[in-house]
């Protein structure tokens, strides 16, 4: 229904134009393709001009995003988050008297991967363009998406409960429609390490997860079925905020994607479900495996640090880092160096104001859990005073957040640099 009352308010939209000619039809199956062209060279600016300046983009759920500006920033960051491809079917355009303008009406389908955990994206949808010529150019002034209903009214009618069931439930909290009309008695959903089976276990099961997260924002991004089988693609986004299955929380954001087959039964009841997501990209986020960008982050920073090239050591750098240097070391006076440029002045403009050479050699880097990377080196040095040299066994201890390193923790031989300063 929801869907409905969009299209219709797309098109009640009054406009002022002028009327086209039906040979303009052919122009906008040449807008068509255009565009997806432009999609596919993942060229934002290209999509930008195919608006008008105020237009309106709204989704399968409602969702407004006003203004050609705002629009091919959405584009935009889909690009940034995904690589994908997608291919548009124009079905019909069709001139409203009422209206006063074109409407354009078609399919499109997304296909492609998420590019930072690799998931594989389908995304099929139906489109409505209201369109406008301005300056000789058609553009979109309103867009409308929807999902694409199927030829089957059972199939159809099983989307529809599908859908609506589960966003009541994890964007509303209605844990109330966990009950004999939306799920079999013996409803079971295959988990590790043990199925979930009944109507009172998937409730149990799901008001821990719900009530482990604030801020929640469940979407089914595309779902289709044949007979009984329904498949989900689906995005959960959420701030960890409570106890989640023995994780206490961390106030982490997170936001995982993942794929869902299930079953419905003969009256059109859930039946089972079984779902497919990364689980370590989700653990990765919650902090309690390390994010797979961590190592490539700390040897970065070596390989800067080898070049001389400070500027890029600091970069990696969160603004509020906590350096310490090991207990008894030189530069341990000042413990702890909060923020990059304390640590600047503090430990690398002493270090190479006291020092002919400081190298660091035989880097092995340990991917931890808690997104902690463990370097083990050597630190091969000589005093510019003494003439001293040491050749000294090693350890940094890098703690990581959002690919920015929060925390450092040195560990050394400090009797071989106290001996070398002397």
């Amino acid at each position: 229904m929801k869907n409905i009352l969009l299209l219709a308010a797309l098109l009640s939209a009054t406009f002022t134009l002028q009327a086209q000619s039906v040979n303009d039809e052919n122009d906008m199956q040449d807008f068509a393709r255009k565009f997806m062209n432009a999609y596919n060279q993942r060229d934002a600016e290209a999509i930008r001009e195919m608006y008008l300046d105020d237009a309106v983009r709204i989704d399968q759920e409602g969702r407004e995003i006003k203004g050609a500006d705002n629009i091919a920033a959405y584009f935009a960051d889909q690009f940034v988050k995904n690589n994908a491809t997608v291919f548009v079917r124009q079905l019909s355009v069709n001139w409203s008297d009422q209206e006063y303008t074109w409407v354009a009406k078609g399919t499109y389908e997304v296909n492609g991967k998420t590019n930072v955990y690799d998931i594989p994206i389908h995304i099929t949808r139906a489109y409505a363009n209201a369109m406008i010529k301005e300056d000789g150019q058609w553009k979109i002034a309103k867009s409308m998406h929807f999902p694409v209903e199927h030829a089957d009214p059972t199939v159809a009618a099983n989307v529809k409960m599908y859908t609506e069931t589960w966003d009541a439930i994890i964007n509303e909290g209605r844990f109330e429609l966990f009950n004999p009309e939306h799920f079999t008695e013996d409803v079971i959903m295959h988990a590790e390490p043990e199925n979930v089976v009944g109507i009172e276990g998937m409730a149990d099961y799901y008001k821990t997860l719900v009530s482990a997260f604030s801020d929640v924002e469940f979407t089914i991004n595309n779902i289709f079925g044949e007979g009984n089988q329904l498949v989900k693609h689906w995005t959960f986004r959420g701030k960890h905020t409570g106890d989640f299955f023995g994780i206490p929380a961390t106030g982490n954001m997170v936001e995982i994607s993942g794929s869902t087959i299930v079953r419905m039964s003969a009256d059109g009841r859930i039946a089972e479900e079984r779902d497919f997501m990364d689980n370590m990209a989700l653990l990765a986020q919650l902090g309690v495996v390390s994010a797979p960008g961590n190592v490539a982050v700390v040897d970065g920073l070596y390989q800067s640090f080898a070049k001389g090239d400070v500027p890029a050591v600091l970069a990696v750098m969160d603004g509020g880092i906590v350096w310490n240097e090991a207990e008894g070391f030189p530069y341990a006076d000042q413990n702890p160096y909060i923020g990059p440029e304390a640590v600047l002045n503090g430990v690398f403009a002493r270090i190479g104001a006291e020092w002919e050479y400081w190298n660091l050699t035989d880097i092995q880097l340990h991917d931890m859990a808690d997104n902690k990377v463990l370097a083990t080196l050597r630190y091969k040095a000589k005093h510019k005073t003494t003439g001293k040299t040491i050749d000294s066994q090693t350890a940094h201890l890098w703690t990581l957040k959002d690919g920015k390193i929060t925390a450092f923790q040195q560990f050394t031989d400090t009797k071989q640099a106290a001996e070398a300063v002397r």
